[in-house]
């Protein structure tokens, strides 16, 4: 990978950090294609369990490289960069593997969005969440908008998009914008906790679970009831299942086969 993106690999889980710390780890346009490698990468690996995505030094990402961006200098060239930005996260939203954010430092503007696009969110209790783009005259462009619509609601979304205010760990987690505060310098820890508590479990369970409230929350009703069905019909009886339930009648551990 690029130099600004590190992949560390600890059996199935991954970990991916930003790394560009004289910049609180913005993202210039070089990082963005980057990214977008390292998450084609992700999404081709079958023995991929967990992804947890940080930033390095104490910091999650501040952003937008303001600087780098000063060459997108017309308005269509900043529309280019905000559909590629949000292909890139809609691509990591859609990883078959869980995302988790360990966010310890600032995630501002462009990095609170990218941490919106993780499945789950864990802030240090040193973390602090703004989305800034409005006091420079712009607003959320990478899909942050709507992810933060559908997770808060829509007068906390207006709120946070139109004012700019900056959240502790725990306002952020007041409102559902954070899952877990942890102690200062622990986010990354309590993040790949959890990522190795998620790579236990049934591979194929995992991946169906997050597929059916992935795609289910872009439906109706009654389809992502009937979808839910569905998924649950390719997991039952299967060789995970009958493992689990024979390993619940003779009481020892399952042995799930890897997939």
């Amino acid at each position: 990978m690029g130099k600004a993106v590190r992949l560390d690999r600890e059996g199935g889980v991954c970990v991916v950090t930003i790394d560009r710390p004289e910049v609180k780890n913005a993202l210039d346009l070089e990082t963005i294609e980057t990214l977008s490698d390292v998450v084609d990468g992700l999404a081709r690996d079958s023995a991929l369990r967990a992804v947890v995505l940080t930033g390095s030094e104490g910091a999650f990402i501040s952003g937008g490289d303001v600087k780098d961006f000063l060459r997108l200098d017309d308005p269509e060239a900043g529309k280019r960069m905000a559909q590629r930005m949000q292909s890139v996260l809609g691509r990591l939203e859609a990883l078959e593997a869980p995302v988790i954010a360990a966010i310890e430092g600032v995630a501002l503007g462009g990095g609170a969005e990218v941490s919106l696009a993780c499945d789950m969110r864990i802030a240090s209790e040193a973390a602090r969440i703004a989305f800034k783009q409005v006091s420079l005259g712009i607003m959320v462009g990478w899909g942050g908008g709507q992810r933060l619509l559908r997770l808060v609601g829509r007068s906390k979304a207006l709120r946070l998009l139109l004012t700019g205010v900056t959240l502790t760990a725990a306002e952020a987690a007041t409102i559902g914008l954070v899952d877990e505060v942890v102690p200062a310098r622990q986010a990354l820890g309590a993040a790949l906790a959890l990522a190795r508590q998620i790579a236990v479990q049934p591979a194929r369970a995992v991946r169906t679970t997050k597929r059916a409230l992935h795609y289910g929350a872009e439906m109706s009703r009654a389809e992502a009831a009937a979808f839910e069905a569905e998924c649950f019909r390719t997991l039952w009886g299967s060789p995970d299942h009958r493992e689990a339930v024979a390993a619940l009648l003779e009481k020892r551990t399952p042995v799930f086969r890897e997939e």
